[in-house]
């Protein structure tokens, strides 16, 4: 998508910032997932004293991750890119917490992962 998009409004010429948007994408990504996932079951160990890995925030700390770095993805360098999908995971995480705490249905989560993930990004 991120790539994809920077060589289709521009000339072949600007291949590095198509692969600069690439490696971000997939950084962001993974960061967001990991962030999520292992701060979910610190928090849940904590919570229980027994330790799961669970899927749903994972996958949703990787789609957040994704919205936040879909912005600045071909102009920041790789490490921050891994900055910004772990916050972005961590977002997820809060504002997932938030929703169940007031009461809010949202089956998908899909207000944490683009409201919280755009608001970071």
């Amino acid at each position: 998508f991120n790539p994809g998009g920077t060589l289709f409004i521009s000339s072949a010429s600007f291949g590095d910032a198509a692969s600069l948007a690439a490696v971000n994408t997939s950084i962001g990504a993974a960061a967001g997932a990991l962030s999520a996932m292992f701060t979910h079951t610190i928090i849940d160990e904590r919570k229980t004293g027994i330790v799961t890995y669970d899927l749903t925030s994972t996958m949703n700390g990787c789609l957040t991750g994704l919205v936040a770095i879909t912005a600045p993805c071909a102009t920041v360098e790789p490490w921050a890119a891994f900055v910004i999908g772990m916050i972005a995971g961590w977002v997820y995480l809060a504002g997932s917490f938030l929703l169940v705490r007031l009461k809010i249905d949202d089956a998908v989560d899909a207000i944490p992962v683009h409201f919280g993930g755009g608001l970071w990004g």
